[in-house]
């Protein structure tokens, strides 16, 4: 007992804590989320085009650039409940007309490239993610499955998400087909239904270049 108490006194940055096992969160699906994020096509390619019969050399005139797209960050829960997402754009400062349109919940990032990076997916846990926990009344610590990817694994991130109570697990990078269930339960039937909602706004404003961001 004394030289525990000696201990103590040497390192005061280490306290008694309660511990809790990780078979407790995994047992509760309010406290095991599942986060990733996904590319909208602004100018989604179509899968067949009307050409004479017998043509050989078939093409598509693209009414804007095809690589142009908007990243969003969506997070779930294992209880199927899906916090507020986090739209990231290629801007230096967000347009006006995109800070009234975007519901006030949401998240917006800005990235010179429009993917994530590290600083925004920082911003979407201290800023998005951890309220919405705190708003649902959901009890902490939580688990939160990501893609391994560099900008889910920082120290500043790492130190944030320690601080916060939410246990980060970094899955095998570049493999969300695989190991992420967001990506075929959620995102595939999502973005087909966004395609399928650029070509009809497109039919009906046959006079506008783009679908714009």
């Amino acid at each position: 007992i004394g030289w525990y108490k000696s201990f103590m006194k040497r390192h005061p940055n280490i306290s008694v804590r309660t511990k809790e096992g990780l078979y407790d969160i995994l047992s509760d699906p309010t406290r095991i989320f599942n986060g990733d994020e996904t590319g909208f096509s602004l100018c989604p390619k179509t899968k067949a085009v009307l050409a004479p019969r017998g043509c050989k050399d078939v093409y598509e005139v693209s009414v804007g650039n095809s690589k142009e797209n908007l990243t969003v960050m969506f997070v779930f829960s294992a209880a199927g409940v899906m916090c507020h997402p986090m739209v990231v754009y290629n801007y230096k400062r967000i347009p006006q007309n995109i800070l009234s349109s975007v519901p006030t919940n949401w998240g917006i990032g800005l990235s010179d490239s429009g993917w994530m990076k590290s600083e925004t997916f920082y911003e979407f846990i201290a800023n998005i993610f951890h309220p919405f926990l705190l708003q649902n009344n959901i009890k902490l610590p939580v688990i939160l499955f990501v893609d391994g990817h560099k900008s889910h694994l920082t120290y500043q991130l790492s130190t944030l998400c320690s601080d916060l109570q939410i246990i980060l697990v970094a899955l095998y990078p570049n493999s969300t087909r695989i190991l992420q269930p967001a990506d075929v339960a959620a995102f595939r039937p999502l973005k087909e239904g966004w395609k399928r909602g650029v070509f009809e706004w497109r039919k009906q404003n046959c006079s506008m270049a783009a679908v714009t961001k």
